[in-house]
């Protein structure tokens, strides 16, 4: 993997940060997400990046960052990035609960899962840091301030424009 793709997915990844909350632990809505353990959505949702599945992806996005990009755009920005890198070893180091303070995200808490990307027998690692949020008992990632900063520029986040949103079906 070039130094130019590994900058690039961690920029991603932090910018869509997505962490989670150990089974056991409660978030700001009084009570754990689904059976899906903040780990597991975590590698799940790096994984949908590494193997280009930005549209599904996309459907686990906040529902308040899901605001901000459409599908379309949002599968158009990542396919700009080049993160689409294909199988690599992702292992769960850590989940803690984090305090957030993200722009369109009403929830003040979240589930930090770090993990460790590695290509399969290379010990070179890379260190990437996940939030995942819950909302109505699942877990969501959130977009990073980078991200979010380019979007309000109209911008992707490697500083393409944002196509415009599809208009209604005719």
């Amino acid at each position: 993997m070039t130094t130019r793709r590994v900058r690039v997915l961690a920029v991603t990844l932090a910018a869509a940060a997505a962490a989670a909350v150990p089974a056991a632990a409660r978030l700001d809505s009084g009570r754990a997400a689904d059976a899906e353990s903040a780990g597991v959505f975590a590698v799940r949702i790096v994984d949908e990046e590494l193997h280009g599945m930005w549209a599904r992806q996309w459907t686990q996005l906040h529902p308040g960052h899901q605001a901000l990009i459409t599908r379309d755009q949002y599968v158009a920005c990542s396919r700009g990035l080049g993160t689409n890198i294909g199988d690599e070893v992702l292992t769960v180091r850590s989940v803690a609960q984090a305090p957030i303070d993200v722009r369109n995200v009403p929830q003040r808490m979240s589930a930090l899962v770090t993990l460790t990307m590695r290509r399969p027998g290379s010990s070179d690692a890379v260190t990437l840091h996940v939030h995942a949020v819950a909302v109505a008992g699942h877990w969501t990632w959130i977009l990073g301030e980078r991200f979010l900063d380019a979007l309000a520029q109209g911008r992707c986040l490697d500083g393409t424009p944002l196509a415009k949103p599809a208009g209604p079906p005719l």
